[in-house]
């Protein structure tokens, strides 16, 4: 069955009647809550005597103090908030959702709580839930500049919640069921007349509690509001063949595989004054933006009532009051140490004595006087006044420890016995139920974000729609930036192959990471890895983690010793914006090194071939040289002795030849007688000496 349409006003005068009915609506629902609500802020303020007794014990002139143990317990709930406040996470569902655009997108909403101060927010909105019952925050949108387009989200503070006028049929518990909310301002005349011209003649005349300006305007200001209201419009859905779903008829060439009818949630904002609409816009997310941050709540007879921790406090807080308070007045009623004196002791220093009890005096003179039986009165004596009533101490004692146990608190650290050594893990157990106590206003805050979460994803597509450069956050508040919605597109076609971090596309989930602040964490984290170095799996730790540990330290170039650290360590080279998950660049770092160990491997063995090689090289070289010298001195020696023989030879025929030149001149000049006769016999030896000669040569 489809839902029916909602029967809302169209003309200006209907929406304007529409808005006031509705105003009345809430404000009948809620005015017994704010009524209570700004009682217990005025309490917690230091209002706690009721207003009758005030003025009666006044106008006697006696002591009304007011000892805000309250306020102190208030702030320990709302302090132990800020430091444990959870964090907006997301996780991709489908429809194009990946991992690292949920990434991107977690940056994106760290960045959007960072520019707009959202702790702030947060913070102001869970201290109005622990002290009066309901707080709020809201998501709004503002140009990133005065010269651009580009919008940026923003979580914006509601320091006043009794200015909002929410939906009373809506019953969950982080407001994203309302149908309609009102939020009221005071604005100066003269900025209403510049931007929205002549004020109104009237106003509306009923206003909330706390909210208590009772007309539209006053002599400086003048009230203007905000409308939000969700109509829901019929339309059809359209299933493409591509799997996309549109709510606009598509053109006749797109197949349609299936079509129904629904109904599409539009949220509609006015601002409104008393007599006319200024400003008029549809809002492009699903749920108003106004989120509530609720304390606690118990329906009684079908009225919701709302409180804090102040509302049960009131009491035992009057209690410990009064306790302390009269405890107070009898002790400065009671008579101060009284002198006893004989008459006439104090004459002459009657001023003296009369300023004893008031100020600190060295000597007491006394004037010395003589009884009637004629011996000397004793010394003036100090007497001790009776004690207080000692139901006093008790009383008191017993109003604190009432007010504790109604906090929430009942054990007071200052009840540990002098010299009782108490651990460090009993003070945890004993903050633990502190936090325990207190637990649901942390998890109505979680609520509360978690749906902001929500509604900033569904407003990401229409405000962060364009390829621009933007600027994300870490979890460790590291900022860096990305391109959103950058389109890839083929080196050759220029075609848009895919788009990259696409924030307009994909559905995510909002889960909320609860538990210590990132700084405590990291602490604790510290101390942690600090005790493990001390384990068997401290040298492991140290070796592939050596920077992590370094780098949660918190001291001077703490992260310079670590980067020089993570150098030498694979896994510190991780790209936490890359494309690629963790474990996967992981499983590349390791085929990387395996890669560089081979080459490595490699590379030495081809080192040690071509070593090899050129030694036998050498050595093969070696031996031709060295055969090449054997075969020159082998044909040098045969040279140097062919020459020898034949010097040698040379050497013989020519001495021959001289010897027998000699014998043929003695032979000659010993046998003159016979030279004649011999001269034809000598001639004919010379010649055949000298054809020996030639033969020989």
């Amino acid at each position: 069955m489809p839902e029916p349409l909602d029967q809302l006003g169209t003309t200006d005068n209907e929406i304007l009647l529409e808005a006031r009915d509705r105003l009345n609506l809430s404000i009948d629902a809620e005015s017994g809550n704010r009524t209570e609500a700004l009682t217990d802020l005025q309490f917690v303020n230091g209002e706690q005597w009721q207003a009758d007794i005030s003025r009666g014990r006044e106008a006697d002139g006696r002591p009304c103090l007011t000892i805000n143990l309250t306020d102190a317990m208030v702030r320990r709930v709302t302090n132990a908030l800020r430091e444990n406040r959870p964090r907006i996470r997301t996780h991709p569902v489908g429809s194009g959702a990946d991992v690292q655009t949920a990434k991107v997108v977690d940056g994106l909403i760290r960045h959007i709580e960072a520019a707009s101060s959202a702790d702030l927010a947060y913070d102001t909105a869970v201290e109005s839930a622990v002290r009066g019952g309901w707080g709020y925050w809201q998501v709004r949108s503002k140009y990133v500049a005065d010269d651009s387009f580009d919008q940026d989200l923003t979580i914006e503070r509601v320091r006043n919640p009794f200015t909002i006028y929410m939906d009373p049929a809506s019953e969950m518990p982080d407001g994203s069921d309302m149908n309609w909310c009102l939020v009221s301002k005071m604005i100066p005349r003269t900025e209403y007349r510049q931007q929205y011209g002549e004020l109104d003649p009237g106003g509306w005349q009923f206003i909330g509690a706390g909210d208590n300006i009772q007309n539209w305007s006053n002599k400086e200001q003048i009230r203007i509001a905000e409308y939000w209201r969700i109509v829901r419009k019929p339309g059809r859905l359209y299933l493409l063949a591509t799997g996309q779903t549109v709510d606009q008829k598509p053109p006749p060439e797109i197949q349609v595989v299936k079509e129904r009818s629904m109904y599409r949630r539009v949220v509609e904002w006015y601002l409104l004054s008393a007599t006319k609409i200024l400003d008029r816009r549809d809002w492009p997310g699903k749920w108003i933006p106004v989120v509530p941050c609720y304390g606690r709540e118990v329906d009684v007879n079908g009225r919701l009532h709302r409180k804090g921790m102040v509302r049960d406090l009131r009491d035992p807080a009057r209690m410990f009051n009064y306790a302390e308070t009269a405890k107070t007045e009898v002790y400065a009623l009671q008579p101060k140490s009284p002198w006893l004196i004989a008459e006439g002791q104090m004459e002459g220093h009657e001023g003296d004595w009369r300023d004893a009890n008031r100020k600190p005096t060295v000597a007491l003179p006394y004037k010395p006087v003589q009884n009637p039986d004629g011996t000397m009165a004793p010394l003036p004596q100090r007497q001790i006044p009776p004690p207080p009533a000692e139901g006093f101490a008790e009383w008191s004692a017993s109003s604190q420890s009432n007010f504790m146990a109604v906090a929430g608190m009942p054990h007071d650290p200052n009840q540990d016995m002098k010299g009782e050594v108490v651990s460090g893990l009993a003070l945890r157990r004993r903050q633990g139920l502190s936090d325990i106590s207190h637990f649901d206003f942390y998890d109505n805050q979680t609520r509360s974000m978690r749906h902001t979460g929500t509604i900033i994803l569904d407003l990401l597509p229409h405000f962060y729609d364009t390829q621009r450069m933007q600027r994300i956050i870490a979890p460790d508040g590291t900022p860096d930036t990305t391109t959103i919605n950058e389109k890839v597109r083929d080196p050759v076609t220029q075609a848009v192959l895919r788009v990259k971090n696409d924030m307009t596309v994909g559905r995510y989930d909002v889960v909320m990471d609860t538990g210590p602040g990132y700084q405590t964490r990291r602490e604790e984290g510290s101390e942690a890895m600090l005790e493990l170095l001390g384990t068997p799996l401290g040298e492991m730790v140290a070796k592939g983690a050596g920077d992590v540990v370094v780098r949660s330290m918190d001291f001077p170039d703490s992260d310079t010793i670590a980067d020089r650290m993570a150098a030498n360590i694979p896994g510190a080279q991780i790209d936490k914006q890359s494309d690629i998950p963790p474990k996967a660049q992981m499983m590349i770092q390791g085929l990387q090194a395996q890669l560089r160990e081979a080459n490595s491997a490699r590379l030495a063995l081809e080192l040690e071939l071509h070593s090899k090689h050129e030694l036998q090289q050498m050595k093969e070289k070696g031996a031709t040289e060295r055969a090449h010298i054997a075969a020159d001195t082998k044909v040098h020696d045969t040279v140097i002795r062919a020459q020898t023989a034949v010097h040698d030879t040379h050497v013989k025929a020519t001495t021959a030849h001289d010897v027998a030149e000699i014998q043929a001149a003695a032979t000659l000049l010993n046998t003159n007688t016979e030279a004649a006769h011999n001269r034809a016999a000598a001639k004919e030896l010379l010649e055949h000496a000298d054809e020996a000669v030639e033969r020989k040569e």
